[in-house]
């Protein structure tokens, strides 16, 4: 039995800012979080693409 709570997720994709720079990184929503919030200071990869989507999106 699908809970409504169930039903309204599937219903329903909105989707954060940092889902959104997740999905274009390949990468997690709370690992983009991290970087956003100044916890993790990315050097190199996946860290300095997803920090260049947050700087993007930020001078907008």
């Amino acid at each position: 039995m699908e809970t409504m709570a169930k039903r309204l997720r599937n219903a329903v994709k909105i989707k954060t800012p940092y889902q959104i720079i997740a999905e274009k990184c390949d990468c997690n929503a709370l690992y983009v979080g991290q970087i956003a919030r100044g916890e993790r200071i990315p050097i190199r990869g996946k860290g300095l693409k997803v920090l260049k989507e947050i700087k993007k999106i930020t001078k907008q």
